[in-house]
């Protein structure tokens, strides 16, 4: 019987007890399964095994027993999540494709669910550290196994996620390492134990060729963008922005000189995206999914739209092809506005708008007070991962990416910190608990599971 599969079954049949009595718990433990997936990990039983279904019923029967919780905050961003799956439920109901659409309509269900469960669950510094940490580790130790491979192997082939998962392509794991790396920075810097800082710190150093060896364009132009939002939001300012500037001047002869042919014709393609196959089919989806909004705006054309036919109606005469056609519009926005209309594009916008807007409040509003500086620093962080998702996104379809709206709740969470803390301080009492220093976050559940090889 397979070593992996019995080491997961017994580390989730362990926990269930603690997801009743302790439901956050649960809430870790449903991030843990659903980020890294360690029963995909395995070749036996355990693969198929429903883990994520159970920890969720664990966790809501805790839920409805236990006292720990907090109210849902009455926040805007709670509404428009809730206005977003509304619409998501009536655009499924008159979708192109009904089977598939109510398929993805249930997956995306069980997300929003399980992100409101994690607002109601998650509303100390302790549980919003310990939650970051297993987000982080659960995505980035294929970031770090992925780019000692990617180094050891002369970058030869595309570091891929796990199979079958929802990250398991080369530009779904791009995108979601690229989200992970200012989370990373941030665990680091809170990090008090030495040994857990140095993890951290080579996971994300990894990370980062990790990443650059998935051979996603959209992923590298992220991380382009991410990595100098992290430098200058690091503590050594004075040091890093005259290293970048050097680096902007000696890093493309430095890539030319040291990358591998395929990755730097792959990249060169950027510029020459009009004599790409690739690149051309991503443009047609762009114009299909638009032709869908502008036909449908209120409801768009459901869940996963796109098909043959579809292709056929609204793809530009002298270019469809079958081959051309793609079962995605490539783009978290094109796919939004394609699935639910400009109706759906508008507060999928708004919510992304209302988050940065959030996180920028937060930041603002816990600069200068030394007892929510471990709030100050993750708010700075998830806006650096938003970011990530925004600009690495604008090429991929993962617009309903549970990290994304996991992101939010943090946000919301984080804002309810700060709130929390100056109703305490202006009525005098002592310093908040919520504010206090987290306590360091066992590593070992989150490193104790090996990873299989990526796929050539």
């Amino acid at each position: 019987m397979p070593i992996r599969d019995i080491g997961v079954t017994v580390v989730v049949l362990a926990l269930l007890p603690f997801c009743l009595t302790r439901p956050w718990i649960g809430v870790l433990l449903w991030s843990w399964l659903g980020y890294m997936n360690p029963h995909r990990l395995s070749w036996g039983f355990a693969y198929n095994l429903p883990f994520a279904q159970m920890v969720a019923l664990a966790t809501i029967v805790g839920l409805i027993m236990t006292k720990d919780r907090r109210p849902l905050p009455k926040h805007i961003l709670v509404y428009l999540m809730l206005a977003l799956w509304v619409l998501f439920f009536f655009s499924t109901l008159g979708a192109f494709e009904p089977e598939e659409a109510w398929d993805q309509f249930s997956k995306l269900s069980k997300i929003l669910f399980m992100t409101f469960v994690t607002m109601l669950l998650i509303y100390d510094v302790k549980k919003v550290h310990a939650l970051l940490y297993v987000i982080a580790l659960s995505i980035g130790i294929f970031g770090l196994k992925g780019g000692i491979w990617a180094l050891a192997t002369g970058g030869g082939n595309q570091v891929l996620g796990p199979e079958g998962t929802f990250i398991g392509g080369n530009t779904e794991i791009g995108l979601a390492l690229n989200m992970i790396l200012p989370l990373l920075i941030f665990l680091a810097w809170h990090e008090p134990r030495r040994w857990a800082r140095i993890i951290l710190k080579t996971t994300a150093f990894f990370s980062v060729f990790a990443i650059l060896f998935t051979y996603s364009r959209g992923a590298v132009l992220g991380l382009g963008i991410i990595l100098p939002f992290i430098f200058l939001k690091s503590r050594a300012r004075l040091i890093v922005v005259p290293l970048a500037f050097v680096g902007y001047l000696i890093g493309p002869g430095l890539l030319q000189s040291t990358m591998p042919e395929q990755w730097l014709e792959r990249m060169g393609t950027i510029k020459t995206y009009d004599q790409d196959r690739s690149a051309n089919q991503r443009l047609n989806a762009w114009y299909v999914a638009y032709r869908i909004g502008l036909d449908h705006p209120f409801l768009g054309g459901g869940f996963r739209p796109f098909s043959p036919a579809v292709y056929q109606r609204y793809s530009p005469q002298d270019s469809f092809d079958l081959g051309n056609v793609q079962s995605d519009a490539h783009s978290i926005y094109l796919q939004v506005l394609a699935e639910h209309g400009f109706v759906g594009l508008g507060l999928y916008l708004a919510l992304i708008i209302q988050t940065l807007i959030t996180l920028r409040s937060t930041i603002a509003a816990s600069r200068k007070d030394p007892a929510l500086k471990i709030v100050h620093d993750a708010a700075r962080m998830v806006e650096v991962s938003l970011i990530g998702f925004l600009i690495s996104g604008t090429f991929l379809s993962m617009s309903y990416f549970d990290l994304f709206f996991h992101l939010i709740a943090i946000a919301i969470i984080l804002r309810s910190l700060v709130k929390t803390s100056a109703s305490t301080a202006a009525s005098g009492a002592a310093t908040a608990p919520v504010t206090a220093r987290p306590q360091p976050v066992p590593l070992a559940p989150l490193l104790g599971v090996r990873l299989q090889r990526e796929r050539r």
